[in-house]
């Protein structure tokens, strides 16, 4: 269902929306990272498919202060969101934190 929304430009605009209000605070509006990682580069701390980006969407990452997204946003907007997040995979913006996790190419 993932791969297939992701291949859908709406999905991917509504996903932008949802970032932008709830998560470009600590990732930045390009998401180069600031309080969050980095989701533009080829480094990912909690994997990088989007059954990954998916799964850390709804369960957050507490011990680094994110929080479970997946029971403050509606599934769909959860879903459009990780598609979203799966796009920024190589758009390097300026000035992006430096990689951190594991590279996966």
């Amino acid at each position: 269902m993932l791969a297939a929304l992701a291949a859908d430009p709406n999905a991917r605009e509504a996903g932008k929306q949802v970032f932008t209000a709830n998560c470009a605070a600590c990732h930045r509006a390009d998401g180069g990272g600031m309080i969050g990682p980095n989701l533009t580069d080829e480094a990912w701390i909690h994997g990088s498919t989007l059954a990954d980006i998916h799964k850390t969407v709804v369960e957050g990452v507490l011990a680094k202060g994110m929080p479970p997204w997946g029971k403050l946003l509606k599934p769909d907007q959860v879903s459009a969101v990780t598609v979203y997040v799966g796009s920024l995979k190589g758009s390097n913006p300026p000035n992006a934190k430096p990689p951190e996790g594991q590279v996966v190419p």
